[in-house]
């Protein structure tokens, strides 16, 4: 019974996604012309819907001032974009899908633009999960109706809840974390076997973990280690028990042996360190790997520092001849006033006509 506001449909006319006033977006196929699914997400009326081109993902906005990313094929939300104040009434997207144009109500436009970070649909949905659940946990504080009277009688007090409060999406990437120590522990533990018996039986050798996208069990833990957040890395370390650090603290050596990713794996092993620093005095398993990675960051930042300072000075260098160049081609305030033809010998044409000129104006 309510209007249809916006419709597009994908770049291999295979799908079609319409939206409108009844906060719902339909998908349709064009092959028989029957609706694939129905999906729900947008608090207010969908003002525009937009197709990525050579995909079936779509973005939409709408009345209520947030941007969402769709999975035409899974039928699921991808991303959740706030940032507009009012109404989003529009939006377009370029060929190349690398960035998104909104524009609202509170005469903004916002460039979304398409970063590298890995997206996970099960953390977005947790994480919008908590969101509503702290936006109500707010309401009720502020309506004055507080907790339940049983959880009041079992508190031992009002805290903090960002300092007892472990996010959802944190404990999911900690997780992560540690099954990915758990599958590098295992690939090492195979690849040797395998090079014992190669070398004994002459058996082929071992082909490689598929779990590890074709990496070495290192750069697998490097490429896990990117794709947790910044703002959610420390908060995923203290997730891992001590047995757990060890493990990490060998494969943080590997890479930084290697010279990979200096700058997160120092922040790793430092953060590692102040965190579990009692367990780590107490533990003498934990001196050798210690002072391996104390020798080998400093070398690494003592490198990385050189090598700043050494393209710092380059770059200055280049400035400074630029600036010289542009210079040479520019006639200074101080030099307009001189003769230019003065410096040429007395044997040349110019310098005749010009000495006959100046001996003709004498009186």
């Amino acid at each position: 019974s309510l209007p249809v506001l916006c419709l597009d449909c994908s770049s291999d006319d295979a799908l079609c996604a319409s939206a409108g006033a009844d906060k719902t977006i339909k998908i349709w196929g064009l092959d028989f012309g029957d609706t694939h699914k129905t999906l729900y997400g947008h608090a207010d009326a969908v003002t525009a819907l937009r197709f990525v081109h050579r995909t079936h993902n779509f973005f939409t906005c709408g009345r209520d001032g947030t941007l969402r990313y769709w999975d035409g094929d899974r039928h699921a939300q991808i991303l959740l974009l706030r940032g507009h104040a009012a109404e989003v009434t529009s939006l377009a997207l370029p060929p190349t899908g690398a960035f998104v144009l909104s524009v609202g109500m509170d005469r903004q436009v916002r460039l979304w633009e398409r970063t590298r970070d890995m997206v996970f649909v099960e953390e977005e949905r947790e994480r919008e999960i908590q969101r509503l659940q702290d936006a109500e946990g707010a309401h009720r504080r502020n309506a004055g109706l507080g907790p339940d009277e049983e959880e009041e009688e079992e508190g031992t007090g009002v805290r903090s809840e960002a300092a007892v409060r472990q996010s959802v999406i944190s404990v999911a990437a900690g997780d992560r974390l540690a099954e990915a120590l758990e599958l590098a522990d295992g690939e090492v533990q195979a690849r040797r076997a395998a090079a014992i018996a190669t070398k004994k039986e002459g058996m082929a050798p071992r082909a490689p973990n598929p779990m590890l996208l074709g990496k070495d069990p290192e750069r697998y833990i490097l490429w896990v280690l990117r794709t947790i957040k910044p703002s959610e890395l420390e908060q995923a370390l203290l997730i891992l028990p001590l047995a757990m650090v060890e493990r990490l603290m060998f494969y943080l050596i590997l890479l930084l042996r290697k010279g990979l990713a200096v700058e997160i794996c120092s922040r790793v092993a430092i953060f590692l360190m102040k965190t579990h620093q009692n367990q780590i005095v107490a533990n003498r398993s934990f001196s050798g790997p210690i002072a391996e990675l104390r020798k080998l960051i400093h070398s690494c930042l003592e490198t990385m520092r050189d090598s700043l300072g050494h393209n710092i000075a380059a770059m200055r260098m280049v400035s400074s001849l630029a600036t010289a160049r542009k210079n040479a081609y520019n006639t200074s305030e101080e030099q307009k006033g001189v003769d230019v033809w003065a410096g040429l010998g007395l044997g040349s044409d110019i310098a005749a006509a010009l000495q006959s000129k100046k001996r003709k104006k004498k009186p």
